[in-house]
């Protein structure tokens, strides 16, 4: 994928009105800008005092992934300031995560569609020889059709490179001394195999013993 943004998107922004910029996300290494009503966001990034500036290897990854319809949908770098971050583009999604839309009466057609496609998106990613490392109901996002997007790939493995996150309690496979302590597939798959048990069951593994 290239670099540059597609014309219609750099026009897009360049003609967004700097009033209605708002803060859709924000986390530890990065913040998310919802641009007007363009239907775009840009992810810009933090330099952290410990693991860096995390936009170099989320750009890599999300070129090599290229296009895939469970996927977060990328377009490109912004780098032209002009009252704009700069930063990565991608589409925006209203809806906002699957971790806020686990409930059973939300979606109910839709969600039983959702586990294949969480695990589709996996497969694919894996097939990249990429690593998520913090696969969750937290990085996946609802589309406008009611599908999954899987997002957020600052801190994962792209080939020989190392994780710089690391999975919730929740999802995180238990380790032995003997294990490696970087991410793998295996650890992705058990991440997997707890989103499909929030998905049937309407709500984040451990909420009950977090409720009471």
């Amino acid at each position: 994928m290239s670099n540059t943004l597609p014309p219609y998107v750099a026009e897009a922004l360049e003609k967004a009105d700097r009033k209605q910029i708002q803060l859709a996300g924000v986390g530890c290494f990065s913040q998310v800008i919802k641009v007007a009503d363009t239907g775009f966001v840009i992810k810009e990034s933090f330099d952290h005092p410990v693991v860096g500036n995390l936009q170099p290897t989320e750009k890599r990854i999300y070129e090599r992934l290229g296009h895939h319809p469970f996927i977060l949908r990328y377009y490109g770098e912004y780098c032209q300031g002009n009252g704009l971050p700069n930063g990565l583009v991608f589409q925006y999604h209203r809806a906002g995560t699957l971790a806020d839309n686990l409930a059973l009466s939300k979606y109910p057609e839709k969600r039983t569609q959702w586990p294949l496609q969480a695990a589709e998106a996996l497969q694919f990613i894996h097939s990249k020889n990429v690593i998520h490392s913090d696969f969750g109901s937290h990085n996946f996002l609802i589309q406008e059709d009611g599908t999954l997007a899987l997002a957020d790939f600052g801190g994962s493995r792209i080939d020989d490179t190392a994780a710089v996150v690391s999975y919730p309690t929740r999802y995180a496979r238990p380790y032995s001394d003997s294990d490696d302590s970087d991410s793998t597939e295996i650890d992705d798959l058990f991440a997997l195999g707890t989103v499909v048990y929030e998905i049937s069951v309407g709500h984040q593994f451990n909420q009950e013993m977090l409720d009471k």
